[in-house]
């Protein structure tokens, strides 16, 4: 049980709720930190192109639910033009935001959660004269594209939404961190890690930091908290809000 442990959650807000709900019933506390802020990107002329004509493609990968909420905006009335096509989902929480606005046909990886197992599903394996269109954030990983090609397949991408570091106070988190209050941290991308060691840059804090228990929710992340210093960090066994928990209660595995 979590009670009267203090958790730092570093999703942006809009994201948290479910995370603190979980840990919330098991009497944790949230202490919510947002170290992303999520902002809709200025597009390209073809990147626009990209999606007025998505039903040319034969494949449309949505690497995050962030990425499904702003493409949908984008092309507003245009939904019905995604049956045309293979819908892909990298997680379950981009797979919830497509049901969610009425897409259900959505092929997703049945464990995993990221590229590695979306390259793994049979449809993705003979993609060879494919068009396929990656819909993600300003920056990610190169292994779905890379790989996609390498097997013939033709990729765009659209970058819909870009990261930011948030502007904000981190008085109360070094505050906990030198009372050594806080009993883990959160960080779900190789991103919120680089941007959580910006706002908490202060050499002591950084201290107290890095000997906090860290859950990841990747190996690849993992490996990047080590190799800044993290003492214990914990991995969890999906891409999921709820197998993050998990790891932190089983202390699953640490490496």
């Amino acid at each position: 049980m979590l009670a009267g442990k203090k958790i730092l959650i570093t999703r942006p807000l809009h994201q948290s709720e479910y995370i603190c709900q979980l840990i919330e019933a098991h009497n944790g506390e949230c202490i919510n930190f947002p170290v992303i802020e999520i902002q809709p990107n200025d597009l390209s002329t073809q990147e626009k192109s990209c999606l007025q004509h998505i039903e040319r493609y034969d494949f449309v990968f949505f690497i995050s639910a962030n990425a499904v909420n702003f493409a949908l905006k984008l092309i507003g009335g245009k939904i019905d033009a995604l049956g045309q096509t293979n819908v892909v989902a990298v997680g379950k929480a981009s797979a919830k935001a497509l049901t969610d606005n009425g897409i259900n046909q959505v092929l997703l990886p049945k464990e995993g959660f990221n590229s590695e197992s979306v390259l793994e599903l049979p449809e993705c394996k003979n993609v060879s004269g494919s068009r396929c269109l990656i819909v993600r954030g300003d920056s990610g990983r190169e292994l779905l594209a890379t790989t996609l090609r390498e097997r013939g397949a033709k990729v765009d991408y659209v970058a819909v939404y870009k990261k930011l570091l948030p502007i904000q106070s981190s008085a109360e988190v070094c505050k906990y961190l030198r009372n050594k209050e806080l009993s883990a941290l959160f960080i779900y991308s190789a991103v919120a890690l680089k941007n959580l060691l910006l706002l908490l840059a202060e050499d002591k804090v950084k201290e107290y930091l890095l000997a906090t228990p860290l859950v990841v929710i990747s190996r690849r992340v993992y490996l990047a908290a080590k190799e800044v210093g993290f003492k214990q960090v914990i991995i969890a066994a999906e891409a999921s809000d709820a197998a993050m928990v998990n790891a932190l209660l089983n202390g699953e595995s640490c490496g």
